[in-house]
């Protein structure tokens, strides 16, 4: 029988987490590390789109962020995130909440595995999306990041990454923090700590930069049997 997990990113006053086991189905996937995005043109893609390039552009790459969650095989699971993503209407302090019962992806060719929830809602009014202003209520940081930034928006996809990905202790890189925002304020800051550079250096490219670098040697042989 299934059990729900329920996890939320919330950010820098805390956030996320209740968590309960889950019964996850085995899925074989083939290798893949192609864009989730299919527009080049960089006046086409949304916020959402430029912050996944920007997530994507740190994995495929070798350096501290993109091992902390296992290399470029964890682009399988941002781009199984892109396509389960769906527009909310949440409480602010919330930014992103996964929930639902779990399945289990694993690649047969590399070994790579990470879960998948049934549900990950991103919200229109939370700090992805929405900036403080004078007036109303005020999205929390994410980390230092102020809401609706740049390297907000990177930091909140590298935290849902922690919660479906193990690291090399076979642990979740993140542990559940679905309401407990405490705990997920140290999970975001954790995983800024390690991803500080990277967030620097891959805000600092135009997605048109990005979407013309080819992939790097070790992107390419995680695609390879």
């Amino acid at each position: 029988m299934k059990r729900t997990i329920v996890l939320l990113v919330v950010l820098s006053i805390a956030p996320i987490a209740f968590a309960a086991d889950s019964s996850p189905v085995n899925v074989v996937i083939t290798p893949r590390i192609a864009l989730a995005i299919v527009s080049k043109d960089e006046r086409k893609l949304d916020e959402l789109d430029k912050a996944y390039l920007d997530a994507f552009t740190i994995l495929r790459a070798d350096n501290a962020c993109s091992r902390l969650y296992g290399g470029p095989g964890a682009i399988e699971a941002l781009n199984e995130l892109m396509r389960v993503f769906r527009p909310a209407y949440l409480e602010r302090h919330i930014a992103v909440r996964m929930s639902g019962p779990t399945t289990l992806h694993e690649n047969a060719v590399t070994g790579f595995s990470f879960r998948m929830f049934e549900k990950a809602e991103i919200n229109k009014y939370g700090s992805f999306f929405r900036h403080n202003t004078p007036y109303g209520q005020r999205p929390p940081l994410v980390a230092e990041f102020q809401p609706n930034t740049r390297r907000a928006r990177v930091a909140v996809l590298l935290h849902e990454l922690g919660h479906l990905v193990r690291g090399a202790d076979k642990k979740w890189v993140l542990s559940d923090d679905g309401e407990d925002l405490a705990l997920s304020a140290r999970n975001t800051k954790y995983v800024v700590d390690v991803c500080r550079k990277e967030i620097a250096a891959v805000t600092r490219m135009t997605a048109t930069e990005q979407l013309d670098e080819p992939l790097t040697t070790i992107a390419q042989l995680a695609t390879l049997p």
